[in-house]
């Protein structure tokens, strides 16, 4: 039997690739947690993540009730057992166990790795297959405590992170046309990244695109302006500045004849258009 469990979007529990229906409430943040734990966790963890620092006087009552509600759940897909001061999922030898979230962090390390030993292409389908993983913000429809947020939170941090490593691959090899697809719509939703920003401008700028290169540091400064009330950091102003006095390498450090698989190209590259709108609005009320 293979049970695939799906954290990286809403919770997506698949059966020999049939989706089944996933237990809810305290069950269903148990579950979680204890996945994201690596199969086991403790009492003193879970009762923080399921009442805080407010315990009721109720709560080993309560607990009990939801992990024996888990363990129904559970059935023959593994078993939920003690494991000194907390419990432990065991799944049978039979049932193949896969958690999306544990996935994604493998590729992740086996792209790092590859970049270190200089094997950009293998680096980049490593990263592609870890952010294919992700079906959208981290534990999207589970109740979060404190433990449970503080690990979306450390989630969501390393796929920022994996997107800005996949662009950076992206551009060495001179793919700059998927790089500049991928930028596009990540930066649509986190305007905020200064990074994925200077990535996209060395995409533009490699690719041939300098008008699109400038374009992209003018919505840059709009969106930090606007969304956070200061200017683009030093790193990112010299790469304008770089780029405006053509002292930029026009050309990636080395390329590939077998690049990794390509993002689907949407449309041609401009900045995002949420972005270009408050550009616009700005322009218009300098204007006035």
């Amino acid at each position: 039997m293979d049970l695939a469990v799906g954290l990286l979007g809403p919770l997506d529990i698949r059966q020999d690739g049939e989706q089944v229906a996933a237990p809810v409430g305290n069950r269903r943040r148990i579950l979680a947690l204890m996945l994201l734990d690596g199969g086991a966790v403790s009492r003193t963890r879970l009762v923080a993540e399921l009442w805080g620092r407010a315990a009721p006087r109720s709560a080993p009552a309560n607990l009990r009730t939801y992990l024996s509600g888990l363990r129904a759940w559970l059935a023959n897909r593994a078993d939920l057992v003690r494991d000194g001061s907390g419990w432990r999922l065991v799944p049978p030898p039979r049932v193949r166990f896969t958690v999306d979230a544990t996935s994604f962090q493998a590729a992740l390390t086996e792209g790092r790795r590859a970049v270190q030993g200089g094997d950009l292409v293998g680096a980049g389908g490593h990263l592609h297959r870890a952010l294919g993983y992700w079906r959208g913000a981290p534990l999207q429809d589970v109740p979060q405590g404190g433990p449970l947020a503080a690990r979306a939170a450390v989630l969501e941090a390393e796929r920022f992170a994996a997107t800005e490593e996949y662009a950076d691959v992206l551009v060495k090899l001179g793919e700059y046309e998927a790089a500049r697809a991928m930028l596009h719509e990540f930066l649509g939703d986190h305007p905020h990244r200064e990074r994925a920003w200077g990535q996209l401008m060395v995409a533009c700028y490699r690719g041939g695109d300098l008008a699109g290169s400038l374009a992209a540091y003018r919505s840059a400064r709009v969106a930090l302006i606007s969304g956070y009330g200061m200017e683009p950091g030093a790193e990112l102003a010299a790469l304008h500045r770089a780029i405006l006095q053509r002292k930029l390498p026009v050309t990636a450090s080395r390329a590939t004849r077998n690049p990794p698989e390509q993002l689907p190209h949407r449309h041609p590259m401009r900045p995002p258009a949420r972005i270009v709108r408050r550009w616009e609005s700005a322009g218009s009320a300098e204007r006035g």
